[in-house]
């Protein structure tokens, strides 16, 4: 019997062959779930993350594996192709648990794809009537708020959104002298789950908060491509804030319109889904001056040998933060297999789920490669510091960080 590992990576990044199928313990492996969009439109966000899940694997083996039962294993990943499509996911995140008999699994991207995988786990621990999987899931940059808490069995290293967002407008007001804005304008690409949270649960409930009402708001699909309408609306608002509820895809169409028609906001806002290099190589000076929030900004000293790592292997300069939070994630869930006290059998599967799933839950002061201590909290989330990342002459820049400050502003 063999499994075959359907890796697709970025050029010049290799994929892993096919490999003898393992009994776990006995074969000196532990198995390791993977999806994520590696074809298709999602693929720019899918790729940097299973380049930054295989870098740290290398790593682990390299250094000897993980120690379980008083033996080094392999760590042996078994990743998947969900193409963002969530009827996919269904499919890839039963074989993962059922037929590939993986211990957890880590994945996937777009927080559409999580929600609805997530929606297959078990809903109340230890509840005897819910069938549910059980079968620890935890994803590297779904940020759609309170997606986590679908499940005991979910969990997320990405951040708290709604608390980066909080702080972001914080941020931008101090900015502004501390004045509020008189024109606050929005738009939201509301086919898409996480952009459409961001905005109903996150950005509205901080403006909400500072009693500010907006001037004007627009909404788009991802996939649009003609946005002329909704920013003659933005223009005739005037606004001295934008804040922008959208991808990348979105973002770069809606704002070189807004270019072409003079529309120059003070401060333009927008959530991770602007950390892609395509912002600033399709979008050029009409993206200038957007501020996203990031965990890990690709110029910090904590992790320049992970980007040359990568720059080496995709021949890119700039490397997103789901690609350091991939890269931890695995050094994470090597320190719950270690700690959680699994047999790594396969007659001990369930329970070791169970026991991973208890350590994920768990987690305190756990150092990560950067140095900080990240702990679990009680909704699947880890709480952590954020920086705040601005494009400006043509390249991504630090805007605000929690020991410097205003660096770009």
């Amino acid at each position: 019997m063999k499994h075959v590992k359907t890796l697709t990576f970025a050029a010049g990044v290799s994929a892993l062959l096919a490999a003898p199928a393992m009994a776990f313990q006995d074969e000196g492996t532990v198995r390791l779930g993977s999806t994520e969009p590696l074809t298709g439109p999602g693929a720019v966000y899918g790729q940097p993350t299973i380049i930054g899940k295989k870098i740290a694997i290398e790593e682990i083996n390299a250094a000897g594996g993980i120690m379980i039962d008083g033996k080094k294993v392999k760590l042996d990943l078994f990743s998947e192709d969900d193409q963002a499509k969530p009827d996919q996911g269904v499919s890839i995140f039963r074989k993962l648990e059922s037929s590939d008999d993986v211990l957890a699994i880590t994945g996937t991207i777009y927080s559409r794809v999580s929600e609805t995988m997530w929606g297959l786990l078990q809903k109340k621990l230890d509840d005897p009537n819910d069938t549910g999987l059980q079968v620890p899931a935890m994803s590297f940059l779904s940020m759609k708020a309170g997606v986590a808490s679908i499940s005991p069995w979910a969990f997320r290293n990405a951040g708290v959104e709604c608390d980066q967002h909080e702080q972001l407008i914080d941020l931008v007001q101090e900015a502004n002298g501390g004045a509020e804005f008189q024109s606050v304008v929005a738009a939201l690409e509301s086919n898409e789950a996480h952009s459409a949270a961001a905005w109903r649960v996150c950005y509205q409930g901080s403006l909400k908060k500072r009693n500010w009402d907006t001037k004007e708001y627009v909404e788009w699909f991802e996939q649009d491509t003609d946005f002329s309408v909704q920013v003659r609306r933005i223009r005739r608002a005037k606004p001295d804030l934008f804040i922008l509820s959208s991808h990348y895809q979105a973002n770069v169409g809606a704002m070189l319109e807004m270019a072409r028609q003079g529309v120059t906001p003070k401060y333009m806002i927008s959530h991770i889904g602007a950390d892609a290099v395509e912002m600033i190589d399709l979008g050029g000076k009409a993206v200038e001056g957007v501020v996203f929030p990031s965990t890990a900004f690709f110029a910090d000293p904590g992790v320049k040998s992970l980007l040359d790592e990568y720059s080496k292997r995709t021949g890119e300069w700039y490397m997103p933060a789901f690609t350091y939070l991939a890269y931890e994630g695995m050094y994470l869930m090597k320190h719950v297999f270690e700690t959680a006290g699994i047999k790594n059998q396969p007659d001990t599967l369930a329970e070791d789920r169970r026991k991973v799933r208890d350590a994920l839950a768990s987690l305190k002061d756990w150092p990560n490669p950067m140095g900080l201590k990240l702990t679990m909290g009680a909704t699947g989330d880890i709480s952590r510091p954020y920086v705040y990342v601005t494009i400006k002459d043509g390249t991504f820049k630090l805007w605000w960080h929690p020991t410097k400050g205003y660096m770009n502003p």
